[in-house]
Order: structure tokens, then sequence, then C-alpha cells
């Protein structure tokens, strides 16, 4: 399964925007919101001031744009792999690959979104917790059949800690490549979801 395929067509559709996006992000994901301003994220992205304000009206579009696109990435992909794979450890198995793939190609929207939901007016912060917990919806549903063993609660907490422990690995590369970070992270992943070593034929 690729996930680059439908990262690069979302960076192709528009590239002068998805270049402000891909600086805000990185930005974002380095320094506090309120440190960033919009000739750090021009000079980043190469682009003019004038240039951002055709894509965004201010800052805080930019942020939510950035927010919204790590979000629909990993989430498409997530229902795309739920709906195409019907053997539920398999399921959880890609979908563990895709989060992890997207978070590394990408600064995580949750990690952003902790550092900069002060920025956000209050509809828009309930609007990124509500999406964020549809797309948890997406993992839980799947690995609830492959945790008899586990309330729905305990699922829940379980999930959304191995979404904290794959997201963090984007600030944790230490020059390590992608594949030997995935090669690391995937495993510990599902050995921590499913309690068991039943995926290792799957690696």
């Amino acid at each position: 399964m690729s996930t680059e395929g439908a990262a690069g067509r979302q960076k192709r559709s528009n590239p002068r925007r998805q270049q402000l996006i891909d600086a805000a992000a990185e930005l974002f994901m380095r320094h506090a919101y309120d440190a960033v301003s919009v000739k750090m994220i021009c000079t980043h992205a190469g682009i003019t001031g004038p240039g951002l304000y055709r894509h965004f009206p201010n800052k805080q579009a930019l942020l939510l744009a950035v927010l919204d696109e790590s979000l629909h990435l990993v989430h498409d992909e997530a229902r795309r792999i739920a709906s195409s794979t019907p053997d539920a450890e398999e399921a959880l198995i890609a979908m563990v690959e895709s989060h992890l793939r997207l978070v590394l190609d990408g600064p995580p929207s949750p990690l952003i979104f902790l550092k900069s939901e002060h920025a956000l007016p209050e509809a828009e912060r309930r609007r990124i917790r509500r999406e964020m917990s549809i797309y948890a919806e997406e993992w839980i549903s799947v690995l609830i059949p492959l945790r008899p063993d586990l309330s729905e609660s305990e699922v829940r907490l379980l999930t959304q800690t191995v979404f904290a422990m794959l997201n963090v690995t984007a600030t944790l590369r230490k020059g390590l490549d992608l594949e030997s970070i995935v090669s690391t992270m995937k495993p510990a992943a599902l050995h921590a979801l499913l309690g068991h070593g039943a995926a290792e034929s799957h690696l």
C-alpha cells in the first residue's frame, strides 16, 4: 500500500498553496504559533507576502489548512483501508503503517493542534477535536473485535495512546531513514494494540 500517491496528488493540485502549507506546518511544529510570523512562513516557502495572501487571508487560516490537510489525509486512508480490507487484523496493520508513513511525511496535526489550539476560535477547536475523534473511530471499530479481552473504554484508551506514540516519531527521527523508523515502530504499535505476536507473520 502506498500513501505517497495521495499526498503527491494533493501537492500537485496547487503547488504554490502547498508550499505555504508545508512551510507553515514545519514552522508551527518547531516553534510556538505566536513566534511564527507571516514573514517567516513566506521566507521558508520562498514566496512573497502578497503571494501568501492570494491563498490565505491570514496566519490563522493557514494554521487551519495545515491541520485540515493532515487530518484529511490520514482519515481518507483509514476509511479506504477499512472499507477495502475485510480481515480486521490486516486492516489494522495497514492502518498503522499508513498513519506512520503520513506522520513521517509531514508534521502530524495533533501535535501542531496541541501547541496552537489557543489561536483558534472555539468553534474551530471543537471541529478539529471532533474530526480527530471520527478518525479514531475508524481504528476503534477495527480493533474492538480483535480485543475481546478489553472493554470499549480500554480499547479507546489503547488507541489514543498508540496515536500519541506514532505521532511523536515525527519529532524523534534523529537521522534515521523512513524505512528504519517504520520497521521499528510498526511492530511496536501492533504489539501494543493486539497484545500478542499474532501480527508477526504480516510484518
